[in-house]
């Protein structure tokens, strides 16, 4: 059977946005790693779908996600600053 999530645990599907940057923003990047390129900055409160992941990575566990409201944005972010949302 699949491993049952624990309520607010981000698997591939969910929805999560992004939380707690104190305005500086979650740095998308290109790969799993602090050495992948950084593609965007993602913004608290900004919807993704978590496509991919989790790749545990130079001590961040890492997600690869797509924008709700934009497909184009997509790339790999810390889950230090990712919350899972309902629906949105």
């Amino acid at each position: 059977p699949p491993p049952t999530l624990a309520p607010g645990q981000i698997s591939i599907g969910s929805f999560v946005q992004i939380s707690g940057t104190q305005g500086e923003g979650l740095r998308i990047r290109s790969q799993p790693g602090l050495k992948g390129t950084q593609l965007f900055l993602g913004f608290d409160t900004e919807a993704y779908t978590v496509m991919d992941g989790p790749r545990e990575v130079d001590g961040y566990t890492w997600y690869y996600l797509a924008a709700i409201n934009d497909q184009k944005r997509t790339g790999w972010a810390a889950s230090n600053f990712l919350t899972v949302i309902q629906n949105p």
